[in-house]
């Protein structure tokens, strides 16, 4: 059967570029098993373990695997989050397409930080200052960072290190912020600013029925910081 290769979004081809140098890599929640696929035909890793909470999910990427002649280098486990690894079994993990408030429980459940691996790539669909706000407060570093435009939509994609020291904010960016990322101001990343003003529209319409409301402070909060991004880029 011939082997075709698996079509990757930018989303999924940003999150590929982070995940390159590391030999065992874990996809949590893989879905279909794209992310997977891809990172084993395009020689990023050489083993994953491909996990999903649901038995269907994971049949459907035990098929596109077993399809394009890989299997013999997936580990495929049924399971929640990172319940599925043995401490030090894989270098990386990815956790991609799923919001950051169960990123974090995801997290917060390993026995260790990362179950004992070196790196963890994110892509967050929503609640991005959820998932941000723990590894800030859990001592990991954001060492890459990236805006990524794919079908009309902004996404954010970054690449988290456990370390023991806390990361300064990088100057000019608001103490404590975590909707957008540090990093990628710090690099200033060309597509920062349209992320920074679909939020800012975002909050300022929902402002307009928070008067009065005790999310009120909270939003007017949040309205300041992308402003302020936005004046220093």
């Amino acid at each position: 059967m011939s082997a075709r290769s698996v079509h990757t979004a930018p989303r999924l081809t940003a999150a590929l570029d982070m995940l390159k140098g590391y030999d065992t890599v874990a996809d949590i929640g893989c879905d279909h098993g794209r992310l997977t696929a891809a990172l084993l035909q395009k020689q990023i890793c050489n083993q994953v373990i491909a996990s999903d909470i649901s038995e269907p999910s994971l049949e459907k990427a035990r098929l596109l695997i077993d399809r394009i002649g890989l299997s013999e280098r997936v580990s495929f486990r049924v399971g929640d989050g990172c319940s599925v690894l043995d401490l030090g079994e894989c270098d990386t993990i990815a956790l991609l397409g799923m919001g950051g408030t169960l990123m974090c429980r995801i997290l917060e459940a390993c026995s260790v930080p990362l179950m004992g691996a070196k790196a963890l790539v994110l892509q967050p669909m929503r609640a991005q200052d959820d998932i941000r706000g723990y590894l800030y407060q859990n001592k990991y570093r954001i060492d890459c960072d990236r805006v990524i435009s794919d079908h009309g939509r902004l996404y954010q994609v970054f690449r988290a290190i456990p370390d023991d020291r806390t990361e300064p904010f990088p100057e000019g960016f608001p103490e404590g912020f975590f909707d957008v990322g540090y990093r990628s101001f710090a690099d200033r990343d060309p597509l920062l600013p349209a992320l920074c003003r679909q939020q800012l529209e975002c909050h300022r319409n929902m402002l307009s029925n928070a008067i009065g409301s005790p999310g009120e402070a909270v939003i007017r909060c949040k309205i300041s910081a992308l402003e302020q991004i936005l004046d220093q880029i």
